[in-house]
């Protein structure tokens, strides 16, 4: 059965995200899994220095899943009140002891698990590029990755903007994405922001050849295009976040180009911050992404 992984440091802004998973889940069918990673002190540089023994680690452990099993509980509960039409996802729990990173890459070696869920650190996703986590958490999995801004509430998606910059393996997203956009009815809109000189734009055939390719492949009738003519990405990202309603920005990581334009900059973090809604980050290059 696909599953939904969050991932919880047990603070609010981490139940907001578990929140907001719950309510996906119930759309696409998925179940939730609610992820814990916690390092016992002996992993710390000056950890070494203290014997720390196996009653601190079922501490520790024990601690981590009585958060889970509270947090499972509060996602229970807001599923029994809920209507009862959607479908009812199974919620379990999992921490494990180690590195977030390492920890990671054996959680996603279970197949089923198509999407990660986080909070930021503060409102809007400023906190997002400022955190250690988070960029190591993007940097490496292999799977898509959503972050939840702090309080954000879950409502019906009526519409996800994809800023693309229009290349082959941006078909396969747009595929992905509209395994999202299908249970809610949802419009996506491909948002094309010109970053650089108007010579180095992608061309007018080339756009055209992209869309084509959407129409001919993908077998969803809610897709549109939308060009953003703006020098920068942050400005144009800026500009289409201030007049026009969505409900989640999704992105491609790639090391290079788009995403790497995004984050440097001294104008990047008030710019980040005015993006109050979840982001959706896909990883390039995938192996394969997920239909859902």
């Amino acid at each position: 059965m696909k599953t939904i992984a969050v991932l919880t440091d047990f603070s609010d802004r981490a139940e907001s995200a578990a929140k907001y998973a719950l309510g996906i889940a119930q759309h696409i069918h998925a179940n939730i899994l609610l992820y814990n990673s916690f390092l016992m002190p002996s992993a710390e540089p000056l950890g070494m220095q203290v014997a720390w023994s196996m009653e601190s680690y079922e501490e520790l452990q024990d601690d981590a899943e009585n958060e889970l099993h509270r947090l499972a509980a509060k996602l229970k509960y807001d599923l029994s009140i809920a209507p009862s039409g959607p479908f009812k996802p199974t919620i379990y729990c999992k921490c494990d002891n180690g590195t977030l990173s390492t920890n990671l890459n054996m959680l996603l070696t279970d197949g089923e698990i198509v999407l990660l869920v986080m909070g930021t650190h503060k409102k809007g996703i400023s906190g997002f590029i400022t955190s250690n986590h988070m960029r190591e958490v993007i940097d490496s999995v292999s799977i898509p990755v959503i972050i939840v801004p702090e309080n954000h509430n879950f409502k019906l998606i009526d519409k996800i903007a994809f800023a693309t910059d229009m290349k082959g393996t941006d078909l396969e997203v747009v595929n992905s994405i509209t395994g999202i956009a299908k249970p809610f009815g949802a419009e996506i809109m491909l948002a094309h922001i010109c970053a650089a000189q108007p010579e180095d734009c992608v061309s007018a055939k080339m756009i055209q050849h992209f869309l084509d390719e959407v129409g001919n492949v993908i077998n969803y009738p809610s897709i549109y295009y939308r060009n953003v003519k703006e020098k920068h990405i942050k400005t144009g990202l800026n500009w289409l976040t201030e007049n026009v309603d969505f409900d989640i920005l999704v992105m491609v990581h790639r090391h290079k180009g788009f995403w790497e334009q995004f984050f440097n900059g001294s104008n990047t973090q008030r710019i980040a911050a005015q993006l109050n809604l979840p982001l959706m980050v896909y990883p390039s290059p995938a192996k394969s992404l997920p239909v859902y």
